[in-house]
């Protein structure tokens, strides 16, 4: 389910940056939703588009994790799909397909900086 939002929630997640997580957790309606998704992703693109780079997360440490090879197609379809799919949900259940979302995107959160763990030395 919304693999490529998924993986760029849980990537800004790993850089230590929870706050576009915390905003979908906390969505109330299609238009939070929406916002907190579309926030993430022009974050994500800032720090990622089209490039391999390692992004800090621990500075003392000289931790950092690389750029997922995501494409942006790929990630603009989902999005697509999703404003489909909200369009047609109640409230309630906007509420709970965004704290899925977020809960899904903290639980990869370890995987990414494991997975795609690099040093920024």
């Amino acid at each position: 389910m919304f693999d490529q939002v998924l993986n760029v929630l849980s990537f800004l997640g790993a850089t230590g940056d929870y706050s576009y997580l915390d905003r979908l957790g906390n969505a109330i309606d299609e238009v939070s939703v929406l916002e907190a998704l579309r926030d993430a992703i022009r974050a994500y693109y800032a720090n990622c588009l089209d490039e391999q780079k390692c992004i800090e997360y621990d500075k003392e440490k000289k931790l950092g994790v690389k750029c997922l090879n995501l494409k942006s197609e790929e990630i603009e379809q989902e999005v697509s799909h999703m404003i489909a799919r909200l369009s047609k949900l109640s409230r309630v259940d906007v509420i709970r397909l965004s704290r899925e979302l977020a809960l899904r995107a903290y639980a990869k959160v370890l995987e990414v900086r494991e997975t795609m763990q690099c040093s920024t030395v």
